[in-house]
């Protein structure tokens, strides 16, 4: 992307909050990470209304640019990035909830065999970020 481009404003999902934190600035400044969610409550409880525009929502994780900015700076996230550590049950749920308030969000899945197949043997930021990229660019391009 440009750099005059905004950046895609996305929300993730996933259990480790370092991960999370590196994955967001690995993925600056074509992709902002607005919103973090770490539990499946969290998620449930936030990511519908605030994927529907209501961007009082804050993160209760305290990640994400959203955390720290005025409510009319906020963004709604366009994509939901679901990573590390979540079940099937889970990525369900999330999706049958924030579908049915915006169903235009997209939901996008980095596994452990995502990351695998690309080379790496961990949670690698990089590996990560580069992943979502590719799976982000197949969504513009479909």
């Amino acid at each position: 992307m440009a750099a005059t481009t905004s950046p895609i404003p996305v929300a993730t999902f996933g259990n480790d909050p370092k991960i999370a934190e590196q994955v967001r600035e690995k993925l600056l400044p074509d992709i902002e990470v607005v919103h973090c969610a770490l539990t499946l409550p969290a998620a449930l409880a936030e990511l519908p209304s605030l994927c529907a525009g209501s961007l009082e929502i804050t993160p209760s994780s305290g990640l994400g640019t959203n955390a720290n900015a005025e409510t009319s700076n906020r963004k709604a996230p366009q994509a939901i990035f679901f990573g590390g550590g979540f079940t099937d049950d889970e990525y369900e749920q999330i999706t049958a909830a924030v579908q049915a308030r915006a169903p235009g969000v997209h939901m996008v899945k980095v596994q452990k065999r995502d990351v695998l197949a690309a080379g790496s043997f961990g949670p690698n930021p990089d590996t990560i970020a580069k992943i979502y990229r590719k799976k982000m660019a197949a969504l513009a391009a479909a």
